[in-house]
This record gives structure tokens, C-alpha cells and sequence, in this order.
């Protein structure tokens, strides 16, 4: 049963007048076109999509606004009609792939089914002993010989001689919580009233005020306590940079050289320019006007945007608070502890314009013309473009300004870089820049912009850049450890949330602005952190602690090798399906030249140089991906014969690189055939990957790379050395299974959603000394209401109960962070924020089986610098934590248990490698769901060998969905082996588009799992 419920609250969406016209045209409009040799299908949905568009389809969102995402929410009345012309419109396709067959003279006494099978080509004919040159999909399928696996240790032994081969660095936030935040808070309520009001009648009134407040657990109080609770760890993260610097900053030998000295008081006066802006946007003599400022004709707040988390993110050198490496909350909830991982941005190139870097990128945005043609087309389509583009402008001109003004020419001949320490930037930001932004003069303000950048240029400011950049590259490698260091912070409210007029109090019955109903992000001015001897206007504090220190990772002489290669079973069928610009010239010749003698289907899509306008952009979308889930989904029935899945691989023939903002139809084609891939994987197995074929010259070194990846997708088998002695004894059968969400319906500032879940499995079968790795299945489901599905995700319990009846005990539960953003001191029950990890959830999973081990993990990326040589392919660390006393602790905190690197050498200019850091959850779950002691042995006990099983099987996991370097051709393991799932390069993040409406999202995915649960009779 999956009927979707109407929600209400929801923006309600009706499709009924688009799937009519779709209707309309598929009765004149014939689909397939095969050729005579009955060799390929061209399955031309392009022109149907193009009919459609000249019919003017209704907007399936009428005239509603407010929405968020819509999708699923049908307009009462239209669901069952939805369901019937899905059934309809794949009626058509049958009928019109059968009327295609039977008009072509040799096929024309098969029906569809025996006409694509034999269509259908066995994989062998693909396999070849050559490396390939031309994309006609022939793969060597080679082993993999003599990849390695060393272990690291962050244990410094100084009886060894241990080398070191990666650092990293670290910054751990302590925050000390009250035992009760809400009592604190009305203290701080009671002594604000004490000193601002003295007459009793004014005390009264304000009395049942706040009774009320106090009574309705959804009155300001609370949005105080959720503020505090939801937004102060990007307050202390954004700290934490200016921290960074300060601890860089001690470790700069200035008297190594000239370069070191310069960059030493660059940095010195970068740290202090940002305290100078930190110190004026939390001001608590100023007005909130008094940061009001505007630019054609859009208004912004000083305060506002420089109080983010974000603030100094157009920076060209700014630390980077990346990587979540661990939480800690002592049993009594007095103190709560997160771990981030630190890198530093160095100006790097911007890959969407022709590779300039940060600086100069900026500096460009700087002087853009919001008044030109092509600006202002934008802004008509899409008024939110205006203000964005706005924002972007005056946040790069006085953070800049702030940071870069200078009188200082680097290459002047008396030039003393300490000079740039008595620049005042803001004096003359008040003066010059404030007063004119301030103003209602358009040209002054567009003049002024030209002006900053002629002074940074003229004062070569980017010079000035690159010195920094280079020592600090220098001395983010040494060798030498830097000494820890701690830096105390208070966190506080101020008293400038609450308002001091007895009429507007009563008027609005509250003590608090009105700005704590609206967006939290326009609150984080009222957040102060500094020290609180010095401040007089608090409502409530919070002590923290802010600790900077390294992580070393030395080498130990633990190495294992091992063999990998593709497990391939015979009969596997393969039907390529290949998504091309079929009325470009060149894409034909290539699609001629390399495809043409393959069986296969060929979808054509819009070129981009026939532009949509925005309407027709959103139908060109959903009719596209409609009818190519439809007409594949006619194509592939009956095709699975005794257990042996049919391979559809998806290729795309790309004109633009995907850097190119241009690619609009490319860029959806690309999203789309990620969507296919997964709804396709559940049933049969499928990749999709694409190649840009304007640079013949580049072709063939891309064309391995992009057979390697979608030829990833099979078995593989890995076999250690003999050598080694590692033999599976405690696992034969282990699947992990990866989960995620995404909302398809939701309206803004309404809690209630509905949210599509998807998935994949992945089950690994162990014997002696080798382990086979395969691709199970992915799954989808769509949930009317979102909190349900964290408390019994049906798909997910329906397949570990298919995986229990295989003879699977062991699963790895793998989901997205939980709960790392928040302070954890409102009342709500820390279950609810373990979403895909609640209890609910985990129980739901075991149900009464207590012979099942859920092993429940997460994983992040940090980042580490290389600075020892090595061989390894991959480098571990199975110790990231002490962990000797664990087993007594009873404190709440995830645990990182496992740390992964590729060893591969990458481009010489990357200074950072990402490190997967994976963690599990401890003392979390009552015994009678999770056992701790099955997290312990599993996960976390060193001398475990079911650890050292499980942890091998996630590096070869890694391994088995390698990436090949394009220039060395050299095979790495994949970092991240789940962006698939989880991330911005997610199928649920290339899923969404926005509808005609630009600010609401629609996703595709959840979109067309509800048409598959039509087509497979599960709405019934």
C-alpha cells in the first residue's frame, strides 16, 4: 500500500492537465524509431517533450507560494486520476514500441519482449585484451595486482624509529552547559526587568507577561533557548578561524627569511582586521539601523551577514572548519564537547572561470554591473537573483575593505611591511565607504566599487597574498610538532534582544524583538563571544573552551597486500542507452564513429542553443525524466531471466564541461541519468557516466577513465597474499547498508514534510582468505510523513529481513551525521536527533532476532598533509582514539574507531588529502535494542578480531569502487565510496530542480518513485 495522504499544510501540486497533454501527444507522436537492422532503438521522447511544451501546460502549482519543495502533495481529488494516466501514458509506450516492431520487416512476428531480448548482448562481447581507444564500450577487465594496506599509528614510540608520514590539525570545542539552561535564562529575564523597570505597575504587567511566555512551550523562551541551542557552534566555529590563525601565527619563524617575516605580519594584521570587524558588528552601543546599508536598490545588513558562520568565506586565505571527528557528552549533561578537523583555503582557482583564483575572481564580482542586459534578465526571471547577486557584491567590498586597504606598495623601495599594522581600517570604512553606501546615489556607490578595486590592484594586494600563501604552505609541512594551545571563550545572549518599551512589551506580549519569530540567521547578532568581565548588557552566559592541536600519524611496519579483479558470472546481458545532442554535428560523428555498430538505445535531447524560457524549462524537465523512466521501464520488463540482472549502462555525449553555467540541458541530463541509475539498481545493475568530446586531443586519455568508472558497478573479488596470514574467521556474510533522505513536500516555517528515503546494499561474502564485494541493490520509498521514517523505514526492515532469510547476521548501518550542530540544552529527546540512528529505528531493524549485530557508523572527511614518502595504496589507523577506558565510561559521544587515506600521489599543488574518519555511537541505545558490548567488540575493541574483519571489509569496500588517475592511469581507492548517497553530489541533491517558481524545489526522485510503486502495482 502506497497511497499518498493530502496533507493540508502542504502547497498541493496538480499534474492532471500536464498528463493529459502528454496523452494528447504520444496519440500522434510516435516514440521509437528502429533501425533497419534492427540494432538500435532511437527512443525520440525529445520532440514529444517539445510537442508537450507548445501546449502550455498548466503550472502543477497553480498560483501557491510559500513552498519549499513541492511534489507529492496531490490536490484533493487528482491522485487516483495521476495514477490512472501514469497507466495510460505507459499504455501508449507499449502499444508504441509493439506498433515500432511490427512495422519493421525483420522483427515484425516478435513481440516486445523476444525483440529486446534479443537486443540484449552478452557481456563477453564487450570484454577485450587491448586497452581501449574508442568508446564503443569494450573494457580490458584486468586485475588489480599487489595493492597495500599499511597501518598507522598516532602512539609515538620512542624506542622506534617511527617516521612520520601525515599531520593533521585539529580544534576541539568545550562547551560548559548549566544543569539548567531554562533557570538561568530567567534569572537573567528577572534581572533585566529589576534594572529597567521601577514602576510596580510596569513590574506587574511584565509579570503576566512572563508567566505566559513560560507557559507556552512554544513562546519566545523557548525560540531563545532553540536559538542558543541551533546556532551557537557556527558562532564558536567561526572563532575557531580567527584561533587557527592566532596558533599559526606563534609558529612562524620570522628570521628564517624575508618571505617568513613579510608573512608574519601579514598574518598578524589579518587576525587583526578581523577582530576590528568582529569588534564593530557586535558593538553594543550601536543601533541595528546604523548597519543598514543598500545597493541597487537592495537593502543589507552589516551586522547580519558579518554575525554568520560564513562571514569570511570570500577570503582568498582563511581556515576552514572541515571534518566532524567526534562528540562527547558527559553523563550528567554539564559539559558537551565536539571535535572538527582545520585545514586552510589558499586562494585557489575558481574552475568556473577559466581558472582564475579566489582573489581575482572576486575582485571581478566586485565591479559586475547589477544594471546590465543580462543581469537584469536574471533578475526579472528570478527576483531572489537580484538580491543574492547584492549581497555577494557588498559582502566582497567591505570584507575586503576591511581586510585589504592599504597605503603600502610591496615593491616600493622603502616599503615597511610593518606599516600595514597602523592602516585603521575602520576610521576610514566609516568615513569613505559607510557614508556613501549609506546614501542614495547609484553612481557614487558603482564608482566607488571601480575605486576598491583600483587600490587593491594598485597596492598589490595579491602579492601581498601569495607570500602569505606560500610560507604558510611551508609551514603546514614542517616536520616540528606545534604545542597545543587553549583559548577560553564565553558565550552570551545580549539584553538587545529583549525590548525596554513597556508599550511595545505589551503591546506584542513579550519581552523579545520581533526578529526571534522570524529567521535564526538575522539573530546571531544577539550572540556574543568574548570575555564576560567586560560586558555589562548579558542575559545569559555560557563558559567554552576553544583547544587547537595536531594529530601525528606515524608508520608502523604492519603492511598487507592483496589482489583485486572483477567476479563476473556468465550470462549477463548488457543494453547501452546513450543520451546525446543527436542535431550536433560533432556529437553525431562521435556517437557514428564509436557507438554505432553496438545495440543500444539513444535518447536525444535539446541542444542549448535553442533556450527554454523559465516555465518551459521546469516541463522540458519533468516530461523528460517522465517519459524516460517510462520508456525504459517498457523496454526492461521480463528481462530478468533465472537471477542474472541485464547491465543497462547510461552514456552521455557532453558539448560543455560541467563547470560550464551555460550547460543547462547538460547539466539536467547529467542529474537525471543519476536519478535512472539508482531507480534502475534496484531491479537490474546500472552505471551512467559521460564524456565532453569538443577536445578530440583529450579524448583518448578520458575514454579509459570512463569505462573504468562505469564498469565499477560489477563484483570484484580481492585475495590476500598468502604471505600476509590474514584469514576471514569471524565473518562469512556482512552486507552495509547506506540510507538517506531527502524532503520532496514542505512548506516555509512548517515542520511538517514529506520526505523520500533511498538506499543502497551492498553484501560481502568471506571465505579464508579472499572476500567477494557486490552491489545488492538500491532502494527508494516515499514517506507522507517524515518523522515516521525515522521510526519504521519499511524498506529498509523488508530487505534485512531478505538479507536474514540469505543467512546475513552482521550489518554495517551506515547514515548521515547525526545531531553534530546543536549545544543539546532545550528539552527535546536527544532519540529525535539520531534520525536514521534513533532506537526506533534499530529496533525496528533487529525486531526479535538477537542473533542480529547492527553495527551502527557514520563517517566524515577531514583533512591531513602529507610530509613522509611512502608506497602504500592506502594507509589506516584503527587507534584514532584512546580508547583504554571506554568500556567503564559511561558519557554519551560517538566514537571515530577507523581512519582511512589514499595513498596515491596526487597533483603537486593540492597541500591537503582528505582522510575518511568513520565513528560509531557509544552508550547511546538501551541494552534491550543495542547491545554496547556488539559496539564494542565490533567496532572499537583493538584486539578484536571481528574489528579487524569488519574494518578490512570497509577498505576493500573502498577499493572495490576505485577511481583511476587520469594522467598515471594508476588505480586509487575511491575516499568516498558513498557520495552516491550522501553529499552535494548525491542522487537526492541532483534530483531537485525548481519549478516554475524558482524558490520551490522539485524532486524527481521522489517523483518518479511514486510512479514506479504505480507501475508495480504497490499504490493498490
Amino acid at each position: 500500500m502506497n497511497r499518498i495522504a493530502i496533507n493540508p499544510d502542504l502547497a498541493n501540486v496538480d499534474y492532471t492537465d500536464l498528463l493529459d497533454k502528454i496523452l494528447r501527444v504520444l496519440k500522434n507522436q510516435q516514440i521509437f524509431i528502429i533501425s533497419a537492422d534492427n540494432k538500435r532503438v532511437k527512443v525520440d521522447i525529445n520532440e514529444v517533450v517539445n510537442e508537450v511544451i507548445k501546449l502550455t501546460p498548466h503550472n502543477p502549482l497553480g498560483n501557491q507560494k510559500a513552498a519549499r519543495s513541492a511534489t507529492l502533495n496531490f490536490t484533493p481529488g487528482t491522485e487516483v486520476s495521476f495514477r490512472e494516466k501514469i497507466r495510460q501514458i505507459t499504455g501508449y509506450i507499449q502499444y508504441q514500441l509493439t506498433l515500432a516492431i511490427q512495422q519493421n520487416p525483420n522483427s515484425k512476428s516478435m513481440d516486445r519482449f523476444e525483440f529486446i531480448h534479443n537486443l540484449l548482448t552478452d557481456l563477453q562481447t564487450f570484454q577485450t585484451d587491448r586497452k581501449p581507444t574508442k568508446l564503443d564500450l569494450s573494457y580490458e577487465f584486468l586485475p588489480s595486482k599487489n595493492l597495500q594496506k599499511q597501518r598507522l599509528t598516532v602512539k609515538k614510540d620512542d624506542k622506534a624509529k617511527q617516521k612520520q608520514l601525515l599531520k593533521a590539525h585539529k580544534v576541539k570545542i568545550s562547551v560548559d552547559k548549566p544543569k539548567d539552561f531554562y533557570t538561568a535564562l530567567l534569572t537573567g529575564l528577572n534581572n533585566f526587568i529589576d534594572i529597567n523597570f521601577s514602576s510596580s505597575s510596569d513590574r506587574e504587567e511584565i509579570g503576566f507577561i512572563l508567566e505566559n511566555l513560560k507557559q507556552n512551550t512554544k513562546s519566545d523562551i523557548y525560540q531563545l533557548q532553540n536559538l542558543v541551542n541551533e546556532e551557537t557552534l557556527g558562532k564558536l566555529k567561526k572563532l575557531s578561524q580567527i584561533k587557527y590563525l592566532e596558533f599559526l601565527l606563534e609558529n612562524i619563524d620570522e628570521k628564517a627569511s624575508s618571505k617568513n617575516y613579510q608573512a608574519k605580519i601579514y598574518l598578524q594584521d589579518l587576525i587583526r582586521r578581523l577582530q576590528i570587524l568582529e569588534d564593530y558588528i557586535n558593538n553594543p552601543n550601536k543601533a541595528d539601523g546604523e548597519y543598514e546599508v543598500s545597493y541597487a536598490q537592495e537593502k543589507f545588513n552589516l551586522q547580519t551577514v558579518f554575525s554568520r558562520g560564513d562571514a569570511y568565506d570570500k577570503l582568498p586565505i582563511i581556515p576552514l572548519v572541515e571534518g566532524y571527528l567526534g562528540e562527547s557528552e558527559h553523563q550528567h549533561q554539564e559539559k558537551i564537547e565536539f571535535t572538527f578537523g582545520l585545514k586552510l583555503k589558499f586562494d585557489g582557482k575558481v574552475q568556473t572561470d577559466g581558472g582564475k583564483n579566489v582573489f581575482q575572481r572576486n575582485l571581478d564580482i566586485l565591479i559586475a554591473d547589477p544594471n546590465s542586459e543580462e543581469n537584469i534578465k536574471e533578475f526579472a526571471e528570478n527576483l531572489n537573483n537580484k538580491k543574492n547577486f547584492v549581497n555577494k557584491v557588498l559582502k566582497i567590498a567591505f570584507l575586503y575593505y576591511f581586510i585589504f586597504a592599504s597605503t603600502q606598495d610591496p615593491k616600493a623601495a622603502n616599503y615597511d611591511p610593518r606599516e600595514e599594522l597602523n592602516y585603521d581600517p575602520l576610521r576610514r570604512f566609516e568615513k569613505d565607504i559607510l557614508s556613501v553606501f549609506k546614501g542614495d546615489d547609484e553612481n557614487a556607490k558603482k564608482e566607488l566599487l571601480g575605486k576598491l578595486k583600483k587600490g587593491f590592484d594598485k597596492f598589490k594586494v595579491q602579492k601581498k597574498v601569495d607570500i602569505l600563501k606560500e610560507v604558510l604552505t611551508n609551514l603546514i609541512k614542517r616536520e616540528t610538532p606545534f604545542p597545543e594551545r587553549q583559548y577560553p571563550v564565553h558565550i552570551s545572549v545580549k539584553n538587545s534582544i529583549l525590548e525596554n518599551d513597556i508599550e511595545t512589551i505589551t503591546e506584542r506580549d513579550t519581552l523579545f524583538k520581533n526578529t526571534l519569530r522570524g529567521n535564526f540567521k538575522d539573530c546571531l547578532k544577539y550572540i556574543h563571544l568574548g570575555n564576560p568581565s567586560t560586558q555589562t548588557n548579558i542575559l545569559v552566559t555560557l563558559p567554552a573552551n576553544i583547544t587547537i592541536s595536531e594529530i601525528h600519524f606515524l608508520e608502523t611496519p604492519d603492511v598487507e597486500t592483496f589482489d583485486m579483479e572483477y567476479d563476473i558470472t556468465s550470462g549477463i546481458k548488457v543494453l547501452p542507452a546513450i543520451f546525446l545532442g543527436i542535431d550536433n554535428q560533432q556529437c553525431r560523428n562521435f556517437y557514428e564513429s564509436n557507438l554505432k555498430n553496438r545495440n543500444l538505445l539513444v535518447f536525444p535531447h535539446r541542444l542549448e542553443e535553442q533556450k527554454l524560457e523559465k516555465h518551459q524549462e521546469f516541463i522540458y524537465k519533468i516530461v523528460y525524466s517522465l517519459l524516460a523512466y517510462l520508456c525504459l521501464h517498457v523496454i526492461l520488463e521480463r528481462q530478468i531471466k533465472e537471477d542474472a540482472k541485464p547491465f543497462i549502462p547510461l552514456i552521455r555525449i557532453h558539448l560543455k564541461e560541467k563547470t560550464d553555467e551555460t550547460a543547462i540541458i547538460e547539466k539536467f541530463i547529467v542529474d537525471l541519468t543519476k536519478v535512472l541509475s539508482h531507480l534502475l539498481n534496484e531491479r537490474y545493475r546500472c552505471n551512467e557516466q559521460g564524456i565532453v568530446v569538443t577536445n578530440p586531443k583529450t579524448i583518448s586519455f578520458k575514454i579509459p577513465n570512463v569505462l573504468s568508472s562505469l564498469y565499477s558497478v560489477f563484483p570484484k573479488k580481492f585475495t590476500f597474499l598468502p604471505t600476509d596470514n590474514f584469514r576471514f574467521q569471524e565473518l562469512n556474510k556482512l552486507a552495509i547498508i547506506v540510507v538517506s533522505s531527502r524532503e520532496s513536500d514542505r512548506r516555509f516555517g512548517v515542520d511538517e514534510k514529506k520526505s523520500n528515503l533511498i538506499g543502497e546494499i551492498i553484501t560481502i561474502q568471506t571465505e579464508d582468505n579472499k572476500a567477494r564485494f557486490q552491489l545488492f541493490k538500491t532502494f527508494s520509498e516515499n514517506y507522507d510523513d517524515h518523522q515516521k521514517m525515522f521510526e519504521y523505514p519499511t524498506v529498509v526492515v523488508d530487505n534485512v529481513d531478505k538479507l536474514y532469510k540469505r543467512g546475513y547476521r552482521h550489518f554495517i548501518y551506515i547514515a548521515k551525521v547525526p545531531y553534530s550542530s546543536t549545544l543539546h540544552i532545550t528539552q527535546a529527546e536527544k532519540d529525535e536527533e539520531l534520525f536514521f540512528m534513533s532506537q526506533n529505528v534499530i529496533q525496528s531493524l533487529k525486531k526479535e532476532r538477537h542473533d542480529i549485530k547492527i553495527y551502527p557508523m557514520f563517517f566524515e572527511k577531514y583533512y591531513a598533509v602529507k610530509v613522509g614518502n611512502f608506497k602504500s595504496t592506502s594507509l589506516y589507523i584503527q587507534d584514532t582514539l584512546e580508547l583504554t577506558n571506554l568500556a567503564e565510561d559511561r558519557n554519551k559521544q560517538s566514537v571515530i574507531f577507523f581512519n582511512l587515506f589514499n595513498g596515491l600521489q596526487v597533483a603537486k599543488e593540492v597541500n591537503y588529502h582528505g582522510v575518511m574518519s568513520y565513528a560509531t555511537l557509544y552508550n547511546m541505545y538501551e541494552s534491550t535494542i543495542l547491545d554496547d558490548k556488539d559496539i564494542f567488540t565490533g567496532l572499537i575493541d583493538n584486539e578484536s578480531k571481528l574489528k579487524n574483519e569488519i574494518t578490512q571489509c570497509l577498505t576493500l569496500f573502498h577499493f572495490s569502487r576505485y577511481e583511476k588517475s587520469e594522467k598515471s592511469g594508476n588505480m586509487q581507492l575511491k575516499l568516498d565510496p558513498y557520495q552516491n548517497l550522501i553529499g552535494d553530489e548525491s542522487v537526492s541533491e541532483s534530483a531537485s530542480f525548481k519549478h516554475i517558481r524558482d524558490k520551490t524545489d522539485f524532486n524527481s526522485l521522489a517523483f518518479l518513485t511514486h510512479v514506479k510503486s504505480i507501475l508495480l502495482g504497490k499504490d493498490e
